[in-house]
């Protein structure tokens, strides 16, 4: 397990992030400490005036906290274990009285909460701060992994070969880190734990780290010369900063070495059939009569598959790409049965509209019969 603590300007805006990825069906609040109200209860104002209140106690103290817990992708973790987990860090952080939300985040290939609270005591006390990365959150980290046998870096090292060992990474937020170690990490760590057969599969695990390999426009100098660059993307999928030439990285992610990679991967999925998960999941959900593309998603994305759609300009889906997190296997759907194609996928869109449209129609009549 590994805890962040950062400090936030602003509780409101470490509450919107959150409440933002649950609206898109990437995160689900699964816990609340410490609030009057059961979580599915909780309103937003609820969230919000709970936490204003008690910053409102001490004004000298401007900040607040945004904690998250990362793990390792093979710990398997319910949401109930998650809680557990997160609650007994809060307790050996102090923090056990404090009113906090725990939210579970799904826009990663490795589990992970954020849990967003307050070091402003209910007597106006602020908890110190000082060192308590160091100290309080690292014997916290230590006494969690034991009691909830999670993965840790000694076990990691006597199960894998020293070449096969990477720290589990985190999505890019440029400006954070070093940009060159951050697109290391997340490019070395995607190359050698996900089976993808084509740079787009590749590049549909990568954009869930905000990062994108691009081989160039047709007809440009670095298409002409099998060249490839990786860049850093914002949470809006625009480019920031500048990109680095795969040739750049000691492990030399480029287009040649990727292509063997395609050939050796598209083998080891046959015969592993990797595929086969996704496809019974995709296929059972689309069973439900009153599937849309955002129950899809939801349901999908709680049995640890992403669905990553691309469209044209007018709307329509174009291509769509599955990740299995359990597998750590990215495929494309038109290689898996007719169920999981794009085809269906756009219907459910559809229906998603039409569904939409009827609920303004109605909102639009009854409105009408108020005036």
């Amino acid at each position: 397990m590994r805890p962040r603590i950062e400090p936030s300007e602003s509780i409101v805006k470490s509450l919107m992030y959150n409440e933002q990825k649950v609206t898109i069906h990437q995160a689900e609040c699964i816990f609340a400490g410490n609030f009057l109200k059961d979580i599915d209860q909780l309103t937003w104002d609820d969230k919000v005036l709970r936490f204003e209140r008690r910053q409102q106690l001490n004004e000298r103290v401007t900040t607040s906290q945004h904690i998250s817990l990362n793990f390792d992708p093979t710990d398997k973790l319910s949401n109930e274990k998650m809680q557990a987990i997160a609650r007994t860090y809060m307790k050996e952080l102090g923090f056990e009285r404090q009113p906090y939300l725990v939210y579970r985040h799904y826009d990663a290939g490795h589990p992970h909460c954020h849990i967003v609270t307050t070091h402003i005591q209910a007597n106006g006390d602020p908890i110190p701060q000082f060192k308590i990365g160091e100290n309080q959150s690292e014997k916290a980290r230590i006494l969690i992994e034991e009691k909830y046998d999670l993965v840790t870096a000694e076990k990691k090292r006597l199960t894998q070969k020293p070449s096969q060992v990477h720290d589990h990474v985190q999505k890019i937020k440029y400006g954070e880190r070093s940009t060159t170690h951050s697109l290391s990490d997340v490019i070395h760590y995607v190359m050698e734990k996900y089976n993808y057969t084509n740079l787009q599969e590749f590049n549909a695990v990568l954009h869930l780290y905000n990062v994108e390999a691009d081989p160039g426009k047709e007809g440009s100098r670095l298409r002409q010369h099998h060249g490839l660059l990786y860049r850093v993307l914002d949470d809006q999928g625009r480019c920031i900063g500048r990109p680095l030439k795969a040739s750049f990285f000691d492990f030399k992610p480029t287009l040649q070495h990727l292509e063997e990679k395609f050939r050796l991967n598209q083998s080891l999925r046959q015969q592993q059939h990797l595929h086969q998960r996704i496809e019974t999941y995709v296929g059972w959900e689309l069973l439900s009569k009153k599937l849309t593309l955002d129950r899809m998603n939801t349901a999908l994305t709680r049995s640890g598959i992403h669905m990553e759609l691309y469209k044209d300009k007018t709307g329509n889906i174009t291509n769509v790409i599955y990740v299995d997190f359990h597998h750590q296997c990215s495929v494309k759907a038109d290689a898996l049965q007719e169920s999981c194609q794009k085809e269906s996928i756009q219907k459910l869109s559809l229906r998603q509209d039409i569904g939409t449209e009827e609920l303004a129609h109605q909102h639009r009549h009854r409105h009408h019969l108020s005036l």
